[in-house]
């Protein structure tokens, strides 16, 4: 096989191209007919965030993360008194029905029916501090954790921030971020170069208000110690441990390069002029990731089996298994759960009684590997303790009825003998609704629709 070099960047050109040479010809001769079949760049898009814009999300995207609780989400803020019905759905303008908004975009990251509420990720507490395993998982280090960085000058096996080699023949790019991160206009929504990517980070990377200051957190001056471009910068959140653990599917795909950082001969990605063993340093403790979950909601004061899809929960490198727990958080209380039953892209467990409000769920390996983090609403049960009917008027009480507005009578309202009987409100709170029915008698079944969901109670 004939190979191409192009370098760039390097002092002394001849003796390190005469260098580089032979050790990548010693890496082909070990790679063999594999590298044929390497897949090309971007890297797998099935582990941690997609590498696109935020604007060039669309609705499917930003679903992989919020999938079908978001309705439930969004409803549980609605009693809090932060947001109001109208707020998401407009009433139409003849008093005919409502808007009913359900892109993500229209909301977040412009101005919306009088909110302005920006980009929702990265304007966040977790990420202006620079905690972004808060969501990411342990495919990143935390900005102020303490995490290893190299303090000698970058040498000729530090990753550079793009690239050190080109295979001409191939069109690989070996020995920095573009290895893997690569720009790809085919794709929907096309992905981004780092750079771009990296740009777009809201308040993190200065582009909102003009704030400069926060370019620092990933660049330095330019008379800084490495410059304003090193790798040493990136290391501040994609440290050597972060770095060596990631893997998608490590049990399909551990024999490829290309996926991840942990195939054979697979560091040449990063380091160029390195032949790697079989795994690289720290394999043993492989990211977990989570696709999917059985249950996007669960309901206040109820246990739920949950079934949890993904990859690497349970990995064996070098005769060591390494496991996964699931973990729930509220922001500040963790509750650490142990499956029921758990094999390598499959976890079952059982979800406790959780009080009613927002969560993050996530994988938990070995005690420190963290997956990336699914939102996990509980929400309040509707409940109806009696439905008490005296002359024209009808007392509900019970729980969970949330709030009331007219203009959404065709979605949360009260129906008697599914409304076939007349029915006025003239009052509701969470838990107690009074209603006027000139027609309704006891032994009807009165209907609670509220924003959590809907129960029936016999009339007495």
């Amino acid at each position: 096989m004939k190979l191409n070099i192009i370098y760039t960047g390097y002092k002394n050109y001849e003796h390190k191209l005469r260098v580089h040479i032979i050790l990548i010809s010693m890496l082909l001769v070990l790679a063999g007919i594999v590298l044929a079949v390497v897949p090309p760049p971007p890297a797998n898009q099935n582990m941690g965030i997609y590498d696109t814009l935020f604007v060039d999300f669309n609705e499917s995207k930003c679903r992989d993360c919020h999938a079908s609780d978001v309705p439930d989400s969004h409803h549980n803020l609605v009693p809090t008194g932060e947001f109001g019905c109208t707020n998401c759905h407009p009433v139409l303008p003849n008093g005919s029905g409502i808007t009913m908004i359900r892109d993500c975009l229209q909301c977040h990251n412009t101005t919306f029916n009088g909110m302005a509420i920006g980009k929702p990720h990265h304007e966040s507490s977790g990420a202006l501090s620079g905690h972004c395993k808060s969501c990411h998982g342990s495919v990143v280090d935390n900005y102020d954790d303490g995490h290893y960085i190299p303090t000698y000058a970058p040498s000729s096996m530090t990753p550079d921030t793009k690239f050190k080699v080109v295979n001409q023949t191939s069109g690989r790019k070996w020995g920095g971020c573009e290895s893997c991160h690569e720009e790809n206009l085919n794709a929907s929504p096309f992905i981004a170069f780092n750079n771009k990517s990296h740009h777009r980070l809201g308040n993190l990377s200065g582009f909102i208000n003009n704030d400069n200051t926060k370019c620092a957190m990933c660049h330095d001056f330019h008379n800084a110690t490495y410059g304003s471009d090193s790798i040493r910068y990136c290391e501040r959140c994609h440290g050597t441990n972060s770095l060596h653990n990631i893997q998608w599917d490590i049990t399909n795909t551990a024999s490829l390069s290309g996926y991840g950082h942990l195939g054979p001969n697979d560091c040449q990605g990063c380091h160029a002029s390195y032949v790697a063993g079989s795994l690289a340093p720290g394999s043993d403790l492989i990211v977990p990731t989570i696709y999917s979950l059985s249950a996007k909601k669960v309901i206040e004061g109820q246990t739920t089996v949950m079934n949890i899809s993904g990859d690497d929960f349970v990995t064996t490198v070098d005769g060591i298994t390494r496991s996964s727990i699931i973990a729930i958080t509220d922001g500040i209380n963790n509750i650490n759960l142990t499956p029921t039953n758990i094999t390598h892209n499959g976890i079952i467990v059982t979800i406790p009684s959780l009080n009613d409000g927002l969560y993050g769920i996530y994988a938990l390996k070995d005690g420190n590997m963290e997956s990336n983090r699914k939102p996990l609403v509980s929400m309040p049960p509707v409940i109806i303790n009696s439905a008490i009917i005296n002359s024209t008027i009808v007392t509900i009480t019970g729980s969970g009825f949330g709030t009331y507005d007219i203009a959404y009578r065709n979605w949360t309202n009260v129906t008697i003998n599914n409304a076939s009987r007349q029915v006025q409100i003239t009052g509701w709170s969470d838990t107690l609704i009074n209603v006027t029915s000139t027609d309704a008698v006891a032994g009807d079944t009165a209907t609670v629709n509220s924003i959590y969901g809907s129960n029936s109670a016999p009339v007495t």
